[in-house]
């Protein structure tokens, strides 16, 4: 009995599938063909994943319907009344251009922008990756791995914030800085620049990183002492002009000054928004020295003012950063394996540490900083990554490393692939907020109508417009109300958390006649209740 031949197809998928994996995690030189497969991949899933988390948190947030204010403020050709509802109007501009041309509303226009500005901002951290060294087909695989999985390029894809334009314009400014390093030339300063004046647009971080150009490029060229003079006088017009611009920033909301004061009377901005800082400081200090030290321990207010700064910047960094994908660039910077340039290697910690001074200033003026403001030291941070990933997966010698290390090495990357897919889960909790607004929206249908304390809630309402009668704490609402407050409201929606009660509030309502109406809720999010008002 003769044996049956063996077919090709049994054979030849696993020999091509073997062949094609060894092909993507090969050392060698990537061509130009399979860069531009690699970033049309990317493209692709990250179109999907932004559509997929749009799908899963649906609920507009805080800032979106601030951004669609001052699109409707711009669309009136109200600039005035734009920049006072929003000092930074560059992103609300457009998404009125793209809600123009594409013809959809605001919103929609608002999470194609962001589309498009995370996707840009997953290639180019690709490219920039590449330009830092990592040219092979291994590497230029693992920064796209990094760039689609890491909580930093997804957690905020469902959001409508200027920071994903920001945050492209960077990663521009940063590619470009790399190939300032290789070839030296007048165009790449030249993209350098006009790429930071384009993050100047949508956050002031990017005006930083603007008048701090010559420090950038000098730590490519160390001169002798006596060529540095020309790049320190540069460096000091640079940083005066800043501190002014910056104190016009602070200052732009109040009616202190006027939008054109910072070119007529640049001091006298910098000496209110010197005392408006100084002031805001020590009110800080104020309550730290009563609320946290006694009276023989008030000297040390400045040591925990400095503690509490770095415990902020600290927290805030390593929970954007995430604690295993932190503790893999650390072993990485401390195993220096980093990029195959020191110039690269000096521009990297230079720009960390911009970033970090910067973080350092918002914290000591406000205490606190909003969990998105460290994305473009995440994603500084993360481009040694790829790096560090070769070094555990190609380099190491597994048989050579003890049991512990190696259980610890696989603990840490399943611990980061698992935070890596929670950043894809960030399913909404606000269905109830969302649910109330649109039954508002039928019911509250006169100016003056509603009183909430979500903004949110009034957006599907459609009663964004009366901020008079939004407020964000609802204790403060219903003593106003007991005041007399918002005579002619007829409805009152109040959202709680999942952990608030909101019993008491709904006997106060009661106590001043008002009528429960209805009560949205959902098992793991908000609460909101509905009230007519007597």
């Amino acid at each position: 009995m003769t044996e049956s031949p063996i077919r090709p197809a049994t054979i030849f998928p696993a020999k091509y599938l073997y062949h094609t994996v060894m092909d993507l995690m090969s050392d060698q030189p990537a061509e130009s063909r399979f860069v531009a497969a690699v970033l049309v991949v990317c493209s692709v899933v990250s179109v999907l994943l932004s559509l997929w988390c749009i799908h899963i948190d649906h609920v507009i947030n805080n800032d979106g319907i601030e951004y669609i204010r001052t699109a409707e403020r711009l669309a009136d050709s109200d600039w005035a009344g734009a920049i006072t509802t929003y000092k930074w109007p560059f992103y609300p501009l457009l998404m009125l251009l793209v809600s123009k041309i594409a013809g959809v509303s605001y919103l929609v226009s608002g999470h194609i922008l962001n589309t498009l500005f995370f996707t840009g901002a997953v290639v180019l951290f690709v490219l920039t990756v590449r330009v830092f060294g990592g040219d092979s087909k291994r590497l230029t695989v693992l920064a796209a791995f990094v760039a689609l999985i890491h909580p930093a390029f997804n957690e905020y894809r469902a959001f409508i914030i200027r920071d994903a334009g920001y945050l492209v314009s960077f990663l521009v400014a940063l590619y470009f800085l790399g190939r300032y390093r290789m070839f030296g030339d007048f165009y790449h300063r030249l993209g350098i620049i006009l790429s930071l004046l384009v993050a100047s647009l949508f956050r002031i971080e990017g005006l930083v990183f603007l008048f701090c150009t010559p420090i950038l490029f000098s730590i490519f060229k160390p001169r002798p002492l006596g060529l540095r003079w020309p790049v320190l006088m540069v460096t000091v017009v640079a940083a005066a002009a800043l501190v002014v611009v910056l104190a016009w920033w602070l200052l732009m909301p109040n009616v202190s000054v006027n939008h054109l004061s910072v070119l007529d009377q640049p001091l006298q901005v910098l000496t209110t928004a010197w005392h408006q800082v100084a002031s805001g400081i020590g009110h800080k200090l104020t309550i730290l020295r009563s609320e946290f030290l006694g009276q023989y321990s008030s000297k040390y207010v400045y040591v925990l003012f400095g503690f509490a700064i770095f415990m902020i910047v600290a927290s805030a960094t390593l929970s954007q950063l995430t604690v295993p994908w932190g503790i893999l660039v650390v072993f990485g910077a401390v195993g220096r394996y980093s990029f195959r340039d020191s110039g690269l290697d000096r521009l990297w910690l230079s720009v960390i540490g911009m970033h970090l001074v910067i973080l350092a200033i918002f914290a000591s003026i406000m205490l606190f900083l909003a969990p998105r403001y460290p994305l473009a030291l995440g994603m500084t941070v993360l481009l040694i990554a790829p790096f560090v990933l070769e070094k555990l997966f190609f380099s190491l010698h597994w048989r050579e490393l003890s049991i512990a290390r190696r259980s610890a090495i696989i603990l840490l990357l399943l611990w980061g692939v698992g935070e890596s897919i929670s950043g894809l889960d960030n399913a909404t909790r606000a269905e109830s907020v969302k649910a109330s607004g649109v039954w508002l929206a039928q019911h509250a249908v006169e100016t003056g109508s509603l009183v909430t304390n979500d903004r949110r809630i009034a957006f599907y309402s459609n009663r964004y417009l009366d901020r008079d009668f939004i407020s964000s704490d609802h204790r403060l609402i219903l003593r106003d109300l007991a005041k007399g407050r918002w005579p002619q409201s007829e409805f009152i929606a109040l959202r709680f958390h999942r952990r608030q009660d909101h019993t008491q509030a709904g006997e106060q309502l009661e106590t001043l006649g008002a009528t429960l109406v209805e009560i949205f809720s959902q098992p793991s999010g908000d609460t909101v209740i509905v009230y007519r008002l007597p």
